[in-house]
Order: structure tokens, then sequence, then C-alpha cells
């Protein structure tokens, strides 16, 4: 009797990383490139809307992926939220959804420790910023008029960030900005990297970029 064959449809598996913003698309490309990391990116095509970034957040933990990362610039939530008729129900959905995804309401074991909220106030540039000063948590109200100033005195050596513009930005290219950070990361201690808290986001600057490298299992600081 000839064996009946099983259809088995495949999985997803590894991680699946949703960004927008296409400074943390190259980012992650070129972490990829380094670390040989198995990282899918959404979204494919462009959108911008928070909403329409949780859908997809919520589609990929459906899907079985192992672990659904969401990077999150904070001055893009105040911008819609600002800009909503609504206004302040965008924020309030965010922060029901990334308090949940820390596991401060009932709601903790819906992603079932699968999902890692990576909230960046303002943006992914105070990542940057943090790999001169580790222990600052220095505000920026703006990005151009604030951060990136700050940002342009950063000695990496050769102007690196002199002339940085993150529209135009020639990451793949050389020199290849990732790399450039690289040695920097070690003077960061991802223990003592603060969390994102909504009481002091307009008083404090934050990146969370150090819970990528954690959940990944990646630590300069030891090689």
């Amino acid at each position: 009797m000839a064996r009946r064959k099983i259809k088995i449809e495949p999985q997803p598996a590894g991680f699946v990383l949703i960004a927008d913003g296409e400074t943390e698309q190259w980012y992650i490309e070129l972490m990829k490139k380094h670390y040989n990391i198995r990282v899918k990116l959404q979204p494919e095509l462009s959108c911008h809307s928070i909403e329409m970034q949780y859908e997809l957040v919520e589609e990929s933990i459906e899907k079985g992926y192992d672990h659904v990362f969401w990077i999150i610039d904070f001055d893009s939530i105040q911008k819609e939220n600002n800009e909503a008729k609504n206004k302040g129900r965008v924020l309030q959905k965010f922060k029901d959804v990334y308090l949940s995804a820390i596991g401060k309401t009932e709601k903790d074991s819906k992603w079932k420790g699968r999902l890692t909220i990576i909230v960046n106030n303002p943006c992914l540039e105070y990542w940057f910023y943090l790999h001169q000063h580790p222990e600052s948590n220095r505000y920026f109200a703006q990005y151009e008029t604030d951060l990136l100033p700050a940002l342009r005195k950063f000695d990496v050596g050769g102007g690196l960030f002199d002339k940085y513009n993150k529209s135009k930005q020639n990451y793949l290219g050389n020199p290849n900005l990732f790399e450039r950070l690289l040695p920097h990361l070690k003077n960061i201690d991802f223990q003592r990297l603060r969390q994102f808290d909504f009481d002091t986001c307009e008083t404090e600057g934050v990146s969370e970029m150090y819970k990528l490298f954690r959940v990944l299992g990646i630590d300069e600081r030891t090689k």
C-alpha cells in the first residue's frame, strides 16, 4: 500500500524585524551581514502608519516567527499622534502595546515573550550618539536642530558625521557606517542603559537598540 504523503507547510523561522525607517533598514542589513544572522525585514513596502506596522507585528507572530522586533522612532509616534483627528489615540494605543510587551499589563501572555519593542527617543540616531556618550540621557527635542549638531561632534574619524544626511546617506558604501561605529559599541554597557519611560519621554533621551543585541546574544564587550 502506498504511503500517504503528508503535506507539511513550511514554517517561518528566525527573526522578523519591523521598521519602516530607511535608517533602521540599512542598519539591520549591515548588522545581518556582519554577524551572519537571519533576520527578515518588514515592511517590504512603505507603511509609515503606526497602526499598519502593528498589524504586521501581529501577522508575523501568527506566522510563527521565533521572535519579532519592532523598532519605533518616538518622534514618529508623536507626529502621527498630533496629526490625528482624535489626538491622543495613537499615543495611547502604542502605550498599551508597549507596556503589554514588557509585561506590565494583563495582556502579557498575548505575545508569550516573542515580541520586543525597541523605542528610540527621538530617533535611531540617538543610538549613534550613545556610542560616544554611553551613559547620557540628554534630551533632544528635535532631530535636525538638536541631535544632529551633537552627533556631528562625534569623533569617529574622518569626519564621518560631518555631512551625515539620513535620507541621502550612502550607508552601504565607503565608509561603512556600521563597521566604523562597531569599535565604539564596546563602550556601551547594556546593563546600564535606560528603558524607555512614558513619564520622562519629554525630558530624557533613550535608545533601546541594546534589546536587539541582547536577544540575539551579541555583546561586543565580551570579545
